[in-house]
């Protein structure tokens, strides 16, 4: 698997390869991020279900400050946090946690939050509104899912700005509304 855009183009990183956790495909990766913007202005980035990586440090290489990544499967937490070193990548935390006890301790705002949970965990809205304390003001969350799951439109605090589908997934874009 490798690196798409920005600063880290065409560096190779290693997967988890195992069935709980699905990668990102490469060219599914970069439309996401085309979706959010090429370059990111960008100083907290959360990965939050992270695997390898592969999609925080998309967003490190494509311009986020400082990337926070997080995995509860200690194989992913191993491989991702392997990942980052081996880039060179100074401005990295890395935990291995369940993602609500992350969630209760961080005490960061994110300006892009990246969710891509395990499929069977399809309670999307919860997920969003957990998160919703971590968000900084216009901050962006991008969430994929399986293509089946249903998700909110709308929340109180988030709107819908991108839908789109690859395959048998579905990615969503939110935007903190104002």
């Amino acid at each position: 698997m490798r690196i798409i855009a920005g600063s880290l183009r065409h560096r190779i990183i290693d997967m988890v390869n195992i069935e709980s956790t699905r990668e990102t495909q490469d060219k599914v990766r970069g439309a996401i991020f085309n979706m959010v913007g090429p370059y990111l202005d960008c100083d907290y980035c959360l990965d939050l279900f992270s695997g390898s990586g592969a999609m925080a440090i998309e967003a490190y290489s494509r311009g986020a400050k400082h990337i926070v990544l997080n995995d509860l499967n200690k194989k992913a937490y191993e491989v991702s946090k392997n990942n980052c070193v081996k880039l060179g990548i100074k401005d990295f935390e890395i935990y291995n946690m369940d993602y609500l006890d992350f969630i209760k301790n961080d005490k960061h705002k994110y300006d892009l939050i990246i969710l891509d949970p395990p499929y069977k965990m399809n309670d999307i809205s919860d997920i969003l509104e957990s998160v919703k304390p971590l968000l900084s003001s216009g901050g962006k969350v991008i969430f994929e899912m399986g293509i089946d799951s249903n998700y909110p439109e709308s929340l109180d605090y988030l709107e819908l700005i991108k839908n789109k589908e690859y395959g048998i997934k579905r990615v969503v874009v939110y935007k903190e509304k104002k």
